[in-house]
This record gives structure tokens, C-alpha cells and sequence, in this order.
């Protein structure tokens, strides 16, 4: 299934208590702090992916201690003995003496699954389907082999402490099918939204995915897609009974405090 590789930039303001727009505007409106800006994108993502940096922060923040700008994981930062082996939940945001800052980025991963990056597509878990992913930035991608639904949250960079961001996109390889794969939304245990990654296009097997709130309201994200890469299967697109797909870059602002 193709579809346009236009740019769908959507704003909305909307009723968490019904988890649905009561209405929608042409601009975001800077006083109101449940409005978002949705990206969602396959094909050529470079000017995408610009926009979406700029408005979550110029800055492209290495080391704790900030509270603007944005933070990226393109998982080449995983090193060569950990490919193809379970990544720590904590990889990037380790704690405690001696953690190397360079990882201390704020997310972590909170739910069952095993991640894993791979610079082979995945071929030493799934032969069959391993041809299917390219990364979109160096030559390492990511997944969680194993769980089809997982979670990652947020906390500030080289703490424990909970943390939310205001934005949050994720470059995908081979989505296939429309409804296959998402990303929803968390304030605690408020939805703001669950959204689908458009197909990729012909020309390329990218998409991404991509929100932006006024204000810091992102706890937690949930993941979910089609199949799992340890099941052994063939992609869908070559004759498999799921649409298996991968992850490159994470771009998000900088985790900042929950204030209670």
C-alpha cells in the first residue's frame, strides 16, 4: 500500500477527557498547552526532519544539565559488543558513578521485550526478513525483537527523576501497511493521542512520525507493531503474515522535571 510522500502537518486542540478533537485550527495556538503539531511523513525526510528539530530545539544537547534544546539517538552510539544482544533498559540514561555522560540522555525503556540495535538488518534474528531495513542515519537500527507493544519514558538526563518532553518523532523503516504500526501518547495515564506511521513510498523504505505540544506533556510513549522480528517470518511485503518494521533515529526535546 503507497501513499502521498506530501508532508501532513496537522494541528489540533482537543478534550483529554474524551481522548478526541473538539476542534481543529490552522495554527497552533501558543497560549493553549494541549494543542500539537503532528508530522507524518515517508520518502525524502530531510526538510521533515529540519522543521521538527528546529521546533523542538535548536540545540543538540551531549551532556546533562540542560533545559532547552532537544537530545537525538541514531543507536550507532551502541557499541559493537552489544549488537545483536540485549540493550540495558537504562543505556541511555545510565545513573550513579562512573556513568558515561555521553549516554545520559533521558529515555528509557519500561515494558517486556528485548531491544536490540543491529548494523545487519536484523539478519542474525531474522534471515528471512533482514533485507527488508536500511537506517536512515549511519548503519545501525533498532528494535524490540521480541514484544509487539512497549513503552519508553523520560527522565532528566542522568537522573532517576521523572521527566516529560514536548516533543517527540521517530524515523521508522518498511512500514508497509497504513495501520500496522503507532505511536500513542502518554501525560501519566492520560492518552493524548495515538497516531499511525504512514507507509513508506517507492522511492525509499522511510517514514516518520512526529508531535509537538506548547508545553511539556509527554511522559510516556507506547509502541506498537504488526509483528515481532523473532517470530522467524517474512516481511508482508514478500508474502509474510505481518508487517515487520525497524527504527533509526529518536528526536526529541530535552526531558524536563515533572513538577508535582
Amino acid at each position: 500500500m503507497k501513499m502521498s510522500n506530501l508532508l501532513i502537518v496537522a494541528v489540533f486542540s482537543f478534550s483529554f477527557t474524551l481522548f478526541t478533537s473538539s476542534c481543529s485550527k490552522d495554527n497552533e495556538d501558543p497560549q493553549d498547552q494541549n494543542s500539537y503539531r503532528l508530522f507524518s511523513k515517508s520518502g525524502d525526510l530531510t526538510n521533515t526532519i529540519a522543521e521538527f528539530r528546529s521546533l523542538v530545539g535548536d540545540q543538540l544537547n551531549t551532556t546533562p544539565g540542560a533545559t532547552s534544546g532537544r537530545r537525538e539517538i541514531n543507536w550507532d552510539g551502541i557499541p559493537d559488543n552489544l549488537l545483536n544482544a540485549k540493550i540495558p533498559d537504562d543505556f541511555f540514561n545510565p545513573t550513579g558513578p562512573g556513568a558515561p555522560v555521553q549516554n545520559q540522555r533521558g529515555l528509557v525503556y519500561t515494558s517486556a521485550g528485548q531491544f536490540q540495535a543491529s548494523k545487519t538488518g536484523f539478519f542474525e534474528v531474522n534471515e528471512e526478513a533482514a533485507g527488508e531495513f536500511h537506517s536512515f542515519s549511519g548503519n545501525k537500527v533498532f528494535a524490540n525483537i521480541s514484544s509487539k507493544v512497549w513503552d519508553v519514558e523520560f527522565r532528566v538526563a542522568g537522573q532517576t527523576q521523572p521527566a516529560k518532553v514536548n516533543g517527540f518523532g521517530v524515523v521508522f523503516s518498511d512500514v508497509d501497511i497504513a495501520t500496522s504500526t503507532s505511536l500513542e501518547f502518554f501525560d501519566g495515564n492520560t492518552s493524548l493521542g495515538k497516531f499511525f506511521v504512514i507507509p513508506h513510498d517507492a522511492g525509499s523504505s522511510f517514514s516518520f512520525l512526529g508531535i509537538h505540544f506548547n508545553a511539556p506533556r509527554i511522559s510516556r510513549i507506547r509502541v506498537s507493531h504488526d509483528g515481532k522480528l523473532d517470530d522467524g517470518n517474512k516481511d508482508i511485503s514478500a508474502g509474510g503474515p505481518s508487517d515487520l518494521a525497524v527504527m533509526d533515529d529518536f528526536i526529541y526535546s530535552e526531558p524536563v522535571k515533572v513538577e508535582r
